[in-house]
C-alpha cells in the first residue's frame, strides 16, 4: 500500500511557508493512530510524522488511540475543530471494514473526515498448511465441494478482512466452510503453520518468515495489487475469482479543513512516498507501492471501497458478535 507530484516545487526539506497556509501549522499538530504502539500502522505513522515535522517546522506528534474496532480514534479527528491540528494515519481495517459492517457507527466516515493521502495497497493472504493436500484456491474449493461443511479456515474474527473475502468467495461457489475465529493474524500463522488448522488468513509482512521456511504456503491474496516480496502468489482476479478489496493506510482530516492544508499535507506524504526510503519500508511490509493520488482522487477512492466492501457485507448477511 511512486507516488504523485508535490503541489509546489520547494527543495526536499524546505519548510512550505506558512502565511500560504493562513499561519499553520503555528503549534503541534496531534497524528492519531486508532492502534496500539509498536504496530505496522504505528511504525509508518511515526516515519510519516518524521517528515512532516521536517517540512512544516512543527512538531507532529502521534497519539494512538486504540479500541472500538478504531472508532476511538477516528472519532477523535472526526469531532475535533476543523483547524488542522488534529489529524488522522489509519489502516483500511480501522475505517472502511468498521463502516462497511456498521453504517451506523458514531461517525461518518464520508461526511465527518476529509481523506488527504494514501499510502500503499495491500492484503492477507489465503494460506495452507504445506502438507494440506490443497494446494491451489482451485484445489481448496473443489475440495469444499466434495467434503460439504467439513473444512475450516481461520481469520482475525468476525468481521475482519479474512472473514469477508471469505465469505464472498464461497458464496461465489455456492460453497460452505466453518469459520475460526481468532484474536491476531500471528495466532493464525501460528496454528497453521502448527497444523492445528490447515487453511487461513495471514498477514503479509509478519507471515514472511513462515512462508520463506516452507511453513505454511500462501495461495492468492485478497487484493487488486500483488505483494511485492511475493510477486509468485496471484490475486483472486488472475484466478478468475472477482475481488474488489483491497486493504491501505491513509492520512484524513476533519471535515472542514482548508483546502490548501489538505493539499499541502497531501503534496508532502506523497513527496516522501516518492523516495528509496519510503520504497524499502513499503517492502519491508509486504505492501504494493501504489501509484500516488491527490486528496480528490483519495476520496474518490475511498468511496468506491466503502461500496465495495458494504456490498460483500450485505450479500453474505456479514454481522459482528
Amino acid at each position: 500500500m511512486a507516488f504523485g507530484a508535490a503541489l509546489h516545487t520547494a527543495p526536499a526539506g524546505a519548510q512550505t511557508p506558512a502565511a500560504a497556509l493562513g499561519g499553520w501549522p503555528a503549534k503541534p499538530v496531534k497524528l492519531i493512530v486508532p492502534s496500539g504502539a509498536g504496530g505496522q500502522t504505528d511504525l509508518f505513522a511515526r516515519y510519516i510524522a518524521q517528515h512532516l515535522s521536517k517540512a512544516f517546522g512543527q512538531p507532529f506528534v502521534v497519539d494512538n488511540k486504540p479500541g472500538a474496532s478504531g472508532a476511538i480514534g477516528a472519532m477523535a479527528v472526526a469531532k475535533a475543530a476543523p483547524d488542522g491540528y488534529s489529524l488522522l494515519f489509519s489502516a483500511s481495517t480501522f475505517t472502511i471494514v468498521p463502516a462497511a459492517l456498521k453504517p451506523d457507527q458514531p461517525y461518518d466516515l464520508l461526511k465527518e473526515l476529509v481523506p488527504v493521502a494514501r499510502i500503499g495497497v495491500g492484503g492477507l493472504f489465503l494460506a495452507v498448511h504445506p502438507e494440506f493436500p490443497a494446494q491451489s484456491v482451485k484445489a481448496l474449493l473443489e475440495q469444499a465441494r466434495a467434503q460439504p461443511d467439513k473444512l475450516s479456515y481461520g481469520s482475525t474474527g468476525n468481521g475482519s478482512t479474512g472473514h469477508i473475502i471469505m465469505a464472498s468467495l464461497l458464496n461465489q461457489q455456492g460453497l460452505k466452510m466453518s469459520h475460526v475465529a481468532y484474536k491476531s493474524s500471528a495466532e493464525v500463522a501460528r496454528d497453521l503453520s502448527g497444523g492445528v488448522i490447515k487453511v487461513g488468513w495471514v498477514d503479509t509482512s509478519s507471515s514472511l518468515g513462515l512462508i520463506q521456511g516452507g511453513k505454511i504456503k500462501p495461495l492468492a491474496i485478497g487484493s487488486t495489487y500483488k505483494a511485492p516480496a511475493n510477486p509468485d502468489v496471484p490475486t483472486f482476479n488472475e484466478l478468475g475469482y472477482p475481488m474488489h478489496l483491497n486493504g491501505w493506510f491513509g492520512v484524513f482530516a476533519t471535515a472542514g479543513t482548508p483546502a490548501p492544508i489538505v493539499a499541502a499535507v497531501n503534496a508532502e506524504v506523497n513527496k516522501l512516498l516518492a523516495t528509496d526510503e519510503s520504497h524499502k519500508r513499503l517492502l519491508a511490509m509486504n505492501v504494493a507501492n501504489a501509484p500516488g493520488l491527490s486528496s480528490e482522487q483519495f476520496a474518490q477512492f475511498v468511496r468506491t471501497e466503502l461500496q465495495n466492501w458494504r456490498k460483500v457485507v450485505v450479500e453474505n448477511s456479514i454481522k459482528v458478535d
